[in-house]
């Protein structure tokens, strides 16, 4: 892709495009003719390839130093609907500024479904005990990779456990024998052998130094050359308008480096 297309900020290194199957993100300079020059290479695309990709289903976003007239002018050169902080791609919340419970939400209600599509008196505490551990504390995996969730998100998920580890739905009351904070942990402690969410989120928070550490991917060379450039990792700290997960590196690294060999 012509240089002159990217878009650039902080004069890290340029990134034109990322893909993840049918799913493209494409990273461009904001301005109409750029951006004209962009759809002229998808419709050359569209004719040699016989691929199409629908407008219906894309959008864009933009910085906030673009102005209102010009996002209309986008919307009606391209055909694209405007979208805006916070959305959803490939299931992650995309946002901006701090994270709000609401993104969240899908995780609740996939667990809400789960929970209702179980016959709660027919399963035993142990029944009980497997699907929590294999099925409910797998759902928020995927998005823990990318966002640490709130305190009170934390509390919210493990009051469901709880409850259902005890027998009660989520919208009864009913005697819980035991905090899921007094249940978590290993066997060998006399626990029921699952983390609390907390946990779950520290254990992804060191594998996403370690990847950061080894600079293999994409992703850990832009990081690299956005936060540190010739530093050190360890030499290098987070300040106000730097990204989330930044910060998340900035915290865990001392006691994370530790750990590499």
């Amino acid at each position: 892709m012509n240089p002159n297309l990217y878009f650039r900020s902080g004069g890290v290194m340029p990134i034109s495009h990322l893909s993840f199957a049918d799913d493209f993100i494409i990273f461009t300079n904001g301005s109409i003719r750029n951006i004209q020059k962009n759809f002229s290479l998808f419709d050359k695309f569209q004719k040699i390839s016989g691929l199409t990709f629908n407008k219906l289903k894309s959008s864009f976003l933009t910085s906030k130093s673009i102005s209102i007239s010009r996002i209309h002018n986008i919307e009606r050169k391209t055909g694209l609907i405007f979208k805006s902080f916070s959305m959803k791609y490939l299931g992650t919340p995309l946002f901006k500024g701090r994270k709000k419970s609401f993104l969240f939400d899908d995780i609740f209600n996939s667990i809400h479904k789960k929970l209702n599509s179980w016959a709660f008196n027919y399963l035993s505490y142990g029944g009980r005990l497997l699907l929590i551990k294999h099925v409910l504390c797998s759902i928020p995996i995927f998005l823990l990779h990318i966002v640490v969730p709130t305190v009170n998100v934390s509390k919210r998920l493990e009051v469901l456990f709880n409850k259902f580890l005890w027998g009660s739905k989520a919208d009864s009351k009913a005697i819980l024998w035991g905090s899921w904070n007094r249940c978590s942990g290993s066997m060998d402690e006399g626990k029921l052998g699952f983390k609390t969410i907390q946990d779950m989120a520290l254990t992804f928070n060191f594998k996403l130094w370690f990847n950061f550490r080894a600079n293999k991917s994409l992703w850990a060379k832009f990081m690299y050359s956005k936060y540190c450039g010739l530093k050190h990792p360890l030499n290098c700290y987070f300040k106000l308008g730097d990204s989330p997960n930044w910060k998340r590196l900035c915290n865990i690294k001392w006691e994370a480096e530790d750990l590499i060999q």
